[in-house]
């Protein structure tokens, strides 16, 4: 298996962890079933008879979708690599 073969392969499993990831980030949830009122740092809503954190859900999707964008720049980078010693 030659260098430019491994480097597409490193490029495609990249970019099928950030699309897992990015998937993920637009699933998560955060339920603030402990919580009673809203605080000021948060906004809790209700939501199916539950507390829902909508600022904690939109920081762990912020937080998911970096890590995505991390795994879809490396893959970026990758397939150029291996487009330029092709």
């Amino acid at each position: 298996m030659t260098f430019s073969v491994l480097v597409n392969e490193a490029s495609a499993l990249c970019a099928f962890v950030a699309a897992g990831l990015w998937l993920y980030s637009a699933r998560i949830e955060v339920w603030a079933d402990d919580q009673s009122a809203p605080r000021r740092d948060n906004m809790v809503i209700l939501k199916g008879g539950r507390m829902y954190d909508v600022t904690g859900t939109a920081q762990a999707q912020s937080r998911w979708s970096a890590y995505a964008a991390i795994a879809a720049a490396l893959a970026a980078v990758l397939q150029g690599l291996a487009s330029i010693i092709g």
